[in-house]
């Protein structure tokens, strides 16, 4: 196969794929690649890091991090579908995702690593990421689900006593998190039309579904500045975010907890909409569902079969942990 651009030299396989998409940030960008570099370095295993640029960062990339290797697609394909671009060239036996707005610990990756190997049902592993702007509070520790499909970050705006523990959580936030290669190619990767957004989310669930667990490491720790590509309380994350929600429950949920969790969805969804509709003055996250109820009928299709009935966490959880969260980003998520 030649050699070009989006393809180095074939080598030894390495044991990480560190991937980071880069969108417009220069700034962050070079904080993160920055401490990916460092981080690669305390591995026990050759590591290779793989930049997808989303926006117009090619040229710097190639300037400051030669060693880096590059995917330039020409177009923004958005958080999910440069994931899957990198995810169709990466060869580690593991893959990291790392945000373009977030920095690394030195032994964050070793951390993650560690924490994953000790079980070959273990196919991924969430890190400790904290609030860039107050480190001393947590951005999030892993991914939780309730029964109405509410997907929040564990712990988002707790102190970090509160996040001590390793433990088995629902999944891994997309911002830090290290993948076992084998679960993703095993369930499909990351869905290319989510763009940004609960893609994390999708793919944790249908990681459960298969029978894979996930857990918290909390000694690997990294630092995200939050939504600072789109913007928090921006339209254009208000959309997406709620369009994907009805996607996520379309691709995932069964028939079964639909039914019996119907009435409370609508009643979360409506009071959401109403909150935001006048903290923020937009119907977009109303817009963002209708666009996800258009496509409801083929999304099912898509996963028809593939479903299966995990256990979610009480919706009390969901509601106070949205609350928490929203709070949490609109104080410290956006300044960077």
């Amino acid at each position: 196969m030649p050699v070009g651009p989006d393809r180095p030299p074939e080598t030894a396989a390495p044991l990480i794929s560190v991937i980071v998409v880069a969108y417009r940030r220069r700034g962050a960008l070079a904080e993160c690649l920055d401490s990916c570099l460092r981080a690669r370095d305390a591995v026990p295993g050759d590591t290779e890091i793989i930049v997808v640029d989303n926006g117009d960062l090619a040229p710097l990339v190639r300037e400051r991090w030669p060693s880096v290797r590059l995917l330039e697609p020409g177009r923004n394909l958005g958080f999910a579908g440069a994931v899957q671009r990198a995810l169709e060239v990466a060869r580690g036996e593991w893959v990291a995702l790392v945000n373009d707005d977030a920095r690394l610990e030195p032994d964050a990756l070793a951390r993650l690593l560690a924490a994953g190997e000790r079980d070959a049902r273990i196919g991924s592993v969430a890190a400790q990421v904290r609030f860039d702007s107050d480190s001393s509070l947590i951005n999030s520790a892993g991914i939780n689900v309730d029964s109405l499909g509410i997907a929040t970050e564990r712990l988002a705006g707790r102190p970090l006593v509160e996040a001590e523990h390793a433990q088995e959580v629902f999944g891994a936030c997309g911002c830090v998190a290290l993948y076992r290669a084998e679960m993703l190619r095993a369930i499909g990767g990351f869905e290319e039309r989510f763009f940004a957004y609960l893609e994390d989310v999708d793919v944790a669930w249908r990681a459960r579904a298969a029978g894979w667990t996930a857990v918290y490491e909390p000694l690997a720790i990294a630092y995200h500045r939050g939504s600072a590509s789109s913007g928090e309380g921006s339209d254009i994350k208000y959309f997406l975010v709620g369009r994907n929600r009805v996607r996520v429950l379309a691709r995932n949920a069964t028939t079964w907890q639909l039914v019996r969790a119907f009435p409370a969805i609508v009643l979360y969804d409506l009071a959401y909409v109403a909150f935001v509709l006048v903290s923020d003055r937009t119907l977009a996250p109303l817009r963002g569902r209708v666009a996800g109820l258009r496509e409801w009928s083929s999304t099912r299709n898509e996963t028809r079969g593939r479903r299966r009935r995990i256990e979610l966490s009480s919706p009390l959880y969901g509601w106070l942990g949205a609350l928490r969260q929203h709070a949490a980003y609109r104080r410290l998520g956006s300044s960077s």
